[in-house]
Parts: structure tokens; C-alpha cells; sequence
């Protein structure tokens, strides 16, 4: 005669696999968040720097001359733009085909953060 008597739940071994397996899945977890929180908040910033200069592109965009002129309107001014750190912002206004003269490229250059970054849109015009 057998007299075995089965217990139900979790061996020892069985519990410590189990808390290892979802350790690991913690730990993983743990890491993706943080790489998202980074990454979420350097797109924001990019985001921002890129909004900046969209702005300085309308604003400008009617310094443009005809016959074109190369000028530049704004040169490494520093501005304030809440979550930009140490922002500077260049207008270049230039003329990109010397055989029509009427046709403006204006570049407008953000630099920000620490190590630098660079966001530059453009627009070309014809006055």
C-alpha cells in the first residue's frame, strides 16, 4: 500500500524559480521605462528646438530682398525657451542660384542642451 500524501502550492525550488523569472522580468521592465522616459524627453526637446525655429522662419521670412541680399538677422543670440537649456538661435538669410536673383534660402539654426544639439529648417522665398 502506498500512503503518499501530496501537498498542493509551491516546492521550494518551485518558488524560488518563480521569484528569480519574475525578478528578471522586473528588472527588464525597469530598464525599458527609464530608456523611455529618456528618449520621451529628448524628442520633447527636439520638439520644442524645432518649434523655435519654425517661428523665427515666419518671422523673418519677409526680411528676405529683391534683388537677394545674403544677411544675417540673428547672429548666436541667446534666448529662453523652457526646457531648452543653453538655446542659441542663428537667422542666415542667403542666395542660393546666382542666376536668378530673386530666390532667398533662409536657414534659421537652434542649438541647445549640453552636449550640443542642432536643429535647422529652412525655407526658400521669392520676394
Amino acid at each position: 500500500m502506498k500512503n503518499a500524501k501530496q501537498h498542493p502550492g509551491f516546492s521550494t525550488v518551485e518558488l524560488l524559480i518563480t521569484l528569480f523569472i519574475a525578478a528578471a522580468f522586473l528588472m527588464s521592465g525597469y530598464q525599458l521605462y527609464s530608456l523611455i522616459m529618456k528618449e520621451g524627453g529628448e524628442a520633447r526637446a527636439q520638439a520644442k528646438a524645432s518649434n523655435v525655429a519654425y517661428d523665427y522662419l515666419q518671422r523673418y521670412k519677409t526680411s528676405a530682398t529683391n534683388p537677394c541680399t545674403e544677411q544675417t538677422p540673428v547672429n548666436a543670440e541667446t534666448i529662453n525657451v523652457d526646457g531648452l537649456s543653453d538655446a542659441v538661435v542663428t537667422v542666415a538669410i542667403s542666395c542660393p542660384y546666382s542666376a536668378s536673383l530673386s530666390v532667398s534660402k533662409i536657414q534659421v539654426t537652434v542649438q541647445y542642451g549640453n552636449p550640443q544639439k542642432t536643429v535647422i529648417n529652412a525655407t526658400y522665398v521669392k520676394p
